[in-house]
């Protein structure tokens, strides 16, 4: 029994395993806190890697639509050079077609003047030739008068 009247002969006096059972309560408490706010930022976290997938998932659908619309304007580009090309070959093609028939008349033309000047020659020599005939015929016949 003395041990009892220890015990309470003690009471006044604070109990040695006060202190680290204190120490526990406040670890424990931060522990708790701790836990919290592990939670909170799990949370957190969670709802971030959350918009982040629908940003990507957002990106990427905004990647495939700018792709379809780049190869949409492409394939209309070349649709459009390929046009022209065919435009300016057509072009050119009649352009080669018109300048072979303004050659074609021309050379007509130069072969007409040709042939229309040497029958003028032809004809002034033939002219020129009965004008000589006649007056050496009207000269010989003068001779023939005068003498």
């Amino acid at each position: 029994m003395a041990m009892y009247s220890n015990s309470i002969h003690s009471a006044n006096e604070p109990h040695p395993f006060d202190p680290p059972h204190d120490v526990m309560k406040m670890l424990k408490r931060e522990i708790n806190e701790l836990r919290a706010a592990f939670q909170a930022e799990q949370q957190q976290r969670a709802v971030e890697v959350q918009q982040l997938r629908q940003e990507v998932q957002m990106l990427k659908d905004q990647l495939q639509k700018e792709s379809h619309e780049r190869k949409t304007i492409c394939h209309q580009t070349v649709q459009d050079l390929t046009q022209v090309r065919s435009d300016q070959i057509k072009s050119l093609e009649e352009m080669k077609v018109s300048f072979a028939s303004s050659l074609h008349q021309l050379n007509q033309l130069l072969q007409d003047e040709m042939r229309d000047r040497r029958a003028e020659g032809s004809l002034r020599d033939t002219r020129e030739s009965t004008e000589k005939s006649e007056r050496q015929s009207e000269n010989a016949a003068m001779k023939d008068d005068i003498g």
